[in-house]
C-alpha cells in the first residue's frame, strides 16, 4: 500500500510540474485575473487528487486536465462578481516574450468560445481534431471558431494599426 501511495505522489508531482503553466495560461486567458486562475488550478489539482483517474497515456491526461480547467474556469466566471483592476497580473509575469504578450492581450479581448480554441491551437500547439475531442465539439466547429477568431483578431489588429 505504501509503495502504491508513493508512486501516486510521484506521478502527481510530475503532472503538476508538467502542466501547471499551460493550465494557468488557459484559465487566465478565459478569466483574465491571475489570482482567479491560480485558485482554479488548485481546484483542478484537488479534483485530480480526489478522483485519481487512470489515464491511458499522456495525451489522455493532458486532455482531462484541460477539460477540467475549462469547466472550473467557466464555473468561476459564473460566480465572479466584479473584476478588480488590481487583480490583473502584468503579462510580463506570465509570458516573457513581448510578441507573445501582445498576441495574448488581444486574445483576451475575444469572446470565450474563440479564446479557448485560439489558445489551444496557437499557444499550446493542439491540432483541430484534438481540440474537438477536448472541447467535445466537432472538428468542423473548431475550424469555424478558429476562422471567426482569426477574423476578430484581424479586426483588432486593423483597429490598433489605424485606430
Amino acid at each position: 500500500m505504501e509503495m502504491k501511495e508513493d508512486a501516486w505522489e510521484a506521478e502527481l508531482e510530475q503532472i503538476v510540474t508538467q502542466y501547471t503553466d499551460m493550465l494557468f495560461r488557459i484559465s487566465y486567458s478565459m478569466c483574465g485575473i491571475a489570482a482567479d486562475a491560480e485558485d482554479i488550478l488548485q481546484n483542478v489539482f484537488l479534483k485530480l487528487c480526489v478522483k485519481r483517474p487512470h489515464f491511458r497515456d499522456d495525451a489522455h491526461c493532458r486532455a482531462w486536465l484541460i477539460r477540467v480547467t475549462i469547466n472550473e474556469t467557466k464555473n468561476a466566471l459564473r460566480f465572479r462578481a466584479v473584476r478588480r483592476e488590481e487583480d490583473i497580473a502584468p503579462l510580463e509575469e506570465i509570458l516573457p516574450d513581448r510578441e507573445q504578450q501582445e498576441v495574448f492581450r488581444d486574445i483576451l479581448l475575444l469572446p470565450a468560445r474563440y479564446k479557448i480554441v485560439l489558445q489551444l491551437y496557437y499557444v499550446e500547439g493542439y491540432k483541430t481534431a484534438e481540440i474537438a475531442e477536448i472541447l467535445k465539439i466537432s472538428p468542423a466547429a473548431v475550424r469555424k471558431r478558429l476562422e471567426k477568431g482569426r477574423k476578430q483578431m484581424k479586426l483588432i489588429y486593423t483597429e490598433e494599426e489605424y485606430g
